[in-house]
Formats: structure tokens, sequence, C-alpha cells
């Protein structure tokens, strides 16, 4: 019976309850959150956060980079369409040279602003990972049971305490 204890015990301190973790999966339409192997929507995940401020800060940050990336996305598109109207005109008393100083502008704009539309998306999936990951720390050395060393009359000895 002892041993059949002990077997029990030793299986039981092998077992690390990690419940409430989130996991992120990249989808078609971005990312995918779980908790404990159920899919959650991104508001129930910044319900989560919201308990912890530093953990809720960082997923504020990533927020309004990710903001801020589509904005830079959105300039993007409008200097590349403005640029290829005025590279692509066929306006025959405009010469090429002409079409090509009118298009530089919007163009290097379109650029630039891609650049830091990559920039700012970068950062925004960065500061969501260190969100997850602070959150997930939080469970490392939890587990549902303690052992601890109890001394009594009796002797030394392990109790298993919830």
């Amino acid at each position: 019976m002892k041993v059949k204890c002990f077997l029990i015990v030793l299986f039981a301190m092998a077992i690390n309850v990690s419940a409430q973790e989130i996991t992120t999966f990249t989808g078609i339409w971005g990312m995918e959150y779980y908790q404990d192997d159920k899919e959650i929507t991104k508001k129930e995940v910044k319900e989560l956060f919201s308990n912890n401020d530093g953990i809720y800060s960082d997923w504020k940050k990533a927020d309004t980079k990710k903001s801020i990336a589509t904005i830079a996305l959105v300039g993007e598109i409008v200097g590349v369409t403005w640029g290829s109207v005025e590279l692509f005109n066929n306006d025959p008393f405009v010469s090429d040279r002409d079409k090509a100083r009118k298009a530089i502008g919007p163009l290097l704009g379109g650029i630039g602003s891609g650049i830091i539309a990559i920039i700012f998306l970068n950062g925004s999936n960065k500061a969501r990972k260190q969100a997850i990951l602070a959150y997930n720390k939080q469970f490392d050395d939890k587990t549902a049971f303690k052992l601890r060393p109890v001394a009594n009359e009796n002797g030394l000895g392990i109790a298993l305490r919830w």
C-alpha cells in the first residue's frame, strides 16, 4: 500500500497543472487565440489581460502600433496608386520625363509608407507576443497542489496540500 501511495504522489508531482494559458496561431484573417484548446476572441483576450496593468499596457501598445501600421498601409496604397496614375498618363502633350518627375514623389511616399507599415506591424506582433508570454508566465510555477515537508512526533514526511 505504501508503494502505491508513493507512486501516486510521484505521478502527481510530475503533472504540472497550467490551466488558462493562451496560445496563438496565425490564421487566414489574422491571429487566432486559444485558451485550454478552446478558441476565444480577441475581445476575450483583452478582458483577460485587463486584470494586470503591465500585460494590458503591452496589449494596448500593440493595438496602437497596429493602428499606425494601418494608416501607413493606406498611405502606401494612395501613394503607389497616385504615382502609377502619373507615370502611366496617356496625355500626348506630357513627355516621359515630366511623367516620371510627377510620379517620383508619390511613389517614394508610398514606398516609405510601406516601410513604416512593416516596422509598426512587426512591433505590434512583438508587443502581442510579449503580452501573451507575460500572461502565460504567471502560470509557470503554479500547480493545483503543493508538497510540504512535515515534522511531528512520528518523524519526518511529506504532506500533499491543495
